[in-house]
This record gives C-alpha cells, sequence and structure tokens, in this order.
C-alpha cells in the first residue's frame, strides 16, 4: 500500500538542527526529532528546490547539517501549476508578501497531491484559518490542499491514530 506523503518545509529541518537555548524552540527540535526518528518511515517524504534555497541563504549555526539534510531529501519539481498557484496564493495575500518561498512550498505540495506539509510555521500555514483559505483556493482549482501540520498534530502511527488521508 501507498504511504502518504508528507512535504518538508524549512522549519522542519533547521528545528532538527537547533542548538540555541529558547525554550519553545528547544521544545521544537525535541518533537522534530521524535517525529523523524518515530514516525517518517510511515511517510513518503518529499520537500523542494525551495527549501534548500532558504537554507542556503545567510549564515546560521548548523547550516551545513541542514543543507546536507535537505539534500537527502526528494525533491518536488516546480510545474507550470504550481508557479500559477504561487501568484495566485500571493496575490490572495495567504502569505505575507515577502514570503514568497512560503507561498511556493503550500503551492508545490497542493499541485503534486500530498497529503500534509509538515511545519512549524503557524503564523501563514499551519492554522486553521489560513489552511480554509487555502482549502477554498485549491478546490476552485480542482487541487486538494495538504494538510498544513506540525510534529504535535500530524497523526502518529505509534499513538495508534490512521495516517491515511481520506481524499
Amino acid at each position: 500500500m501507498k504511504k502518504p506523503t508528507v512535504y518538508l518545509d524549512t522549519t522542519m529541518i533547521s528545528a532538527y538542527w537547533y542548538e540555541g537555548a529558547d525554550v519553545a524552540m528547544l521544545a521544537r527540535r525535541l518533537h522534530t526529532w521524535e517525529w523523524w526518528e518515530l514516525e517518517r518511515a510511515h511517510f513518503a517524504i518529499w520537500t523542494s528546490a525551495f527549501g534548500e534555497a532558504e537554507l542556503g541563504a545567510g549564515t546560521f549555526p548548523r547550516q551545513l547539517d541542514c543543507l546536507k539534510m535537505v539534500r537527502r531529501l526528494r525533491f518536488l519539481p516546480v510545474t507550470a501549476a504550481a508557479r500559477e498557484l504561487t501568484d495566485e496564493i500571493m496575490r490572495r495575500k495567504l502569505v505575507p508578501p515577502n514570503k514568497t518561498g512560503d507561498a511556493a512550498h503550500l503551492a508545490i505540495a497542493a499541485a503534486h497531491n500530498i497529503d500534509f506539509l509538515l511545519t512549524w510555521n503557524y503564523a501563514h500555514m499551519a492554522n486553521p484559518v489560513i489552511q480554509a483559505r487555502f482549502d477554498t483556493l485549491c478546490g476552485a482549482k480542482g487541487l486538494v490542499a495538504p494538510f498544513m501540520v506540525s510534529p504535535e498534530s500530524i497523526p502518529q502511527v505509534r499513538f495508534g491514530q490512521s495516517i491515511r488521508r481520506k481524499r
């Protein structure tokens, strides 16, 4: 049986390698590690060149580890449908004007019929208001939006939860 699909955005990889002192970020690192070690085998994992580009920008601790990790993942191609959807996400202001990369993550995941978009971005991804707006946009385009979730809210096999998404 085919595994459910999950798209990792940049926040997942940077959280995995986080080493600072911020307590909230340390908790995210722990949840990310738990998901990576205990649940990822149950999913087909994808990302895109946008994640690699975001992780390659600037300079930060453990950047090389982040880049090595993202480069080991399978990349989804940026299709014409994904580019059009990115433009529409920006036009409808589902993400802030300076967050084109986040719009691209959403669009690529939807254009490739991904089940879950795994992120720590609650501001304009994993929140019910944006999820509803994105569901509406995708429905109008004949697409199904991925569920935008964090490692805390994605269904987990170890808890007996079904990870199969009904379409």
